[in-house]
């Protein structure tokens, strides 16, 4: 292993990269031609409006249908959402100055507060995609005490504890992060620690705790959930009490929620591997790792699609998201001049968004 305090400070900032020493010492990257920064930004624009876009409609879709706002796993999704919403919004001046190659241009105190923005919320998509995990293991292992551990005023306080949480774990992006100065035309915001030794640290305990341990989590839960899903005991056990049809219905409905949840994780944990690579290469390898002006773009709007992806995946995965998603672009067609929230409650009551309380379960999605 490198002697640590021999290493430039060539790691992964926060949940994108930034600019970091390394950049300012050894001069700015080669530019990319035109066409390259063309393409680039056509990409992010896409991603970035099918990321609002479509979080938009599964906050909506959820909150404009009783049926959904009592389902425990539908406020935690609504909860992710929400997040993935703040990090496409939060990203957008970030990542636009990022393409354009000349640091940081909005002043030190937008620099940590969109900095600090961008982590706390990505910190609380990866709590909450835990929490759901954990919201679902308990619906299909323990289903008796599924309604009393994974009630909704529970699932309610465990939301509550989130926010603070990913908050606190995040402030050190409101302590550290400084405008570095590099030449006129080049002025980086970056996370900068007094010591090497304390961004290391910091940067292997969010490794820890918001990539490694979550993964893990999940795979070992996911698996055990599947293995009780998919096996033909559980099918021999459970359908004489429920009756063949409902039966059928019901174990389709969990596995689709189970595959769609799967494929969020999946997305997500693909999509900010490459930075924890990087990290664990840059520390353990004789040689750093030197990126290119357009690879660490093309990074960067890797793991901010992550954040766009969750929406699509419902609307593929999820039959129920799906009906809710066009039955709300259909009222937003007919209602342009009406805002969206007023047409879901007054103009887009039908047979997909019932006006009644409808009596659900705990694993209803």
């Amino acid at each position: 292993m490198v002697d640590i305090f021999k290493i430039d400070l060539n790691f992964s900032d926060s949940p994108f990269y930034e600019w970091n020493s390394t950049t300012v010492l050894d001069g700015p990257f080669t530019p990319a031609t035109k066409s390259t920064i063309i393409c680039l930004s056509v990409l992010f624009f896409v991603i970035g409006a099918i990321g609002i876009a479509g979080n938009f409609l599964v906050i909506f879709a959820i909150i404009g249908d009783q049926r959904m706002r009592k389902s425990v796993t539908n406020l935690l999704i609504m909860n992710l959402a929400f997040s993935d919403l703040i990090i496409m919004i939060s990203c957008i001046p970030d990542i636009i100055q990022f393409i354009g190659n000349k640091g940081w241009k909005l002043g030190l105190p937008l620099c940590k507060a969109l900095r600090f923005t961008e982590v706390f919320a990505l910190y609380a998509s990866v709590m909450t995609l835990v929490s759901v995990c954990i919201e679902r293991y308990v619906a299909i292992m323990h289903p008796i005490k599924a309604h009393i551990v994974c009630c909704r005023t529970r699932i309610l306080h465990v939301i509550s504890i989130i926010w603070p949480a990913a908050m606190i774990c995040a402030s050190p992006n409101l302590v550290f992060h400084v405008i570095m100065t590099a030449d006129e035309e080049f002025t980086p915001c970056v996370m900068q620690f007094p010591d090497l030794i304390d961004f290391v640290i910091f940067k292997y305990c969010e490794f820890f705790l918001f990539y490694l341990i979550p993964l893990v989590l999940q795979v070992v839960l996911y698996i055990r959930m599947g293995l009780r899903l998919f096996s033909s005991e559980t099918l021999r056990a459970m359908e004489p009490n429920v009756g063949k049809d409902k039966f059928a219905g019901a174990m389709k409905a969990r596995k689709g929620v189970i595959k769609m949840l799967v494929a969020g994780v999946t997305v997500y944990f693909l999509s900010f591997s490459p930075h924890q690579v990087l990290l664990l290469y840059n520390t353990f390898s004789s040689t750093l790792f030197k990126e290119t002006w357009s690879f660490l773009i093309f990074v960067n709007i890797m793991a901010y699609a992550s954040s766009a992806c969750n929406p699509l995946l419902y609307s593929i995965f999820c039959q129920k998201f799906r009906q809710k998603f066009q039955t709300l672009l259909s009222c937003c067609k007919k209602k342009r001049g009406t805002p969206l929230p007023s047409a879901i409650y007054l103009g887009c009551r039908s047979k997909n968004f019932p006006s009644k309380s409808v009596k659900t379960t705990v694993t209803e999605i």
